[in-house]
This record gives C-alpha cells, structure tokens and sequence, in this order.
C-alpha cells in the first residue's frame, strides 16, 4: 500500500497545511490556486488529479478510486463550498480515504484469491457493504484520535500516516475472524 500511504501523507499534509497556512496559499502551491471559493467536491477532485493522476499499477488505482469514493462520501452529504468544511469534516475525508484504500486493498486480494464468486451482483453488493461497514468502524473508533493534533513536518505527516495504516491493518487481521 506504498502509493496510499503517499497520497495520505500528501493528503493529510495539505490538510494540515489548509488549517496552518489558509486555502489560498495552499492551493497555490498545488497551481490550484483558481479553486479558492469553489466547491469542496472541485477542490478535492483537483487535488485528485494532482495526487494521484490516472493510469498506474493496481495500487495507483486503489489510491485513485479511494480519492474518488471519498469526494463521492462528501457530495452525498451535501458540502458546498471549500472553504466552510470544519477541520472535523477535513478529518473526516481523511479518514474516508484511509477507509477506501483499505477496502480497495481487501477487494483486490480477494478478486485476486478468489477461488468461488458470489452467484449475483446483490451478493456482491452485500459482501462490499459489510466490508465497508467492518472497516469503516473499525478504523474511526480505534484510529481517529491519532489525527487530534496534525504534525508540523511532513517526515511527522509521513510517520503518522505509517501509523494509522499498521494500527488499521492490525485491527482489521485481529478482528476479521469475528466477522462472518
């Protein structure tokens, strides 16, 4: 999950530095600059193709599909503009990334391994779901408080990043027997 790990490190950084340093400045140093005052979906759509551009190997497209399931998560909840997201929901999206890479990840491991496919889409569905679900709580409840306070320097950005994906995989393999 090397490329996730560096779209999160340059995620979380940008978050940190939107807070830190103001969405103008921000965008700029992404040559995004035109984006201030638009909607937080263009934003991230952006900084989407900036981060992590079409095309690659499958763990490029985990991290790309990860960016773009998010950005779908906020549209679905209805955020407008850039600039009137909370650092709560700023957080949040993080954390939705973390989440869909993970999931991205899963899924392919398992598309690769899979020996027996579910009979029906509504099968699929239903497995992408409790995946989903599984994930999601497992990785807000017990990593999200890691993202209190957001590190001056990108190597502490890079670090906490590390962080949370070995604390997301170890408690996704520790509890993944518990689930059915």
């Amino acid at each position: 999950m090397g490329t996730s790990r560096a779209v999160g490190s340059q995620l979380l950084g940008a978050i940190r530095d939107f807070q830190r340093d103001g969405i103008p400045a921000t965008l700029a140093r992404f040559n995004l600059a035109g984006l201030a005052g638009k909607p937080a979906t263009d934003v991230f759509l952006a900084l989407t193709e900036v981060m992590c551009p079409p095309g690659g190997r499958v763990d490029e497209a985990i991290a790309r599909q990860a960016m773009l399931e998010t950005i779908a998560d906020l549209a679905d909840q209805g955020v407008g503009e850039f600039g009137d997201l909370t650092p709560e929901q700023m957080r949040e999206f993080f954390l939705g990334f973390v989440v869909h890479t993970i999931e991205g990840r899963v899924m392919a491991d398992l598309g690769h391994r899979a020996i027996e496919l579910p009979d029906s889409v509504a099968e699929v569905e239903a497995i992408q779901e409790q995946l989903h679900d599984f994930v999601d709580g497992s990785v807000r409840a017990h990593v999200g408080e890691m993202l209190n306070e957001l590190p001056e320097t990108d190597a502490a950005i890079g670090e906490l990043v590390d962080r949370i994906y070995e604390a997301s995989f170890d408690l996704v393999a520790a509890t993944a027997g518990d689930v059915e």
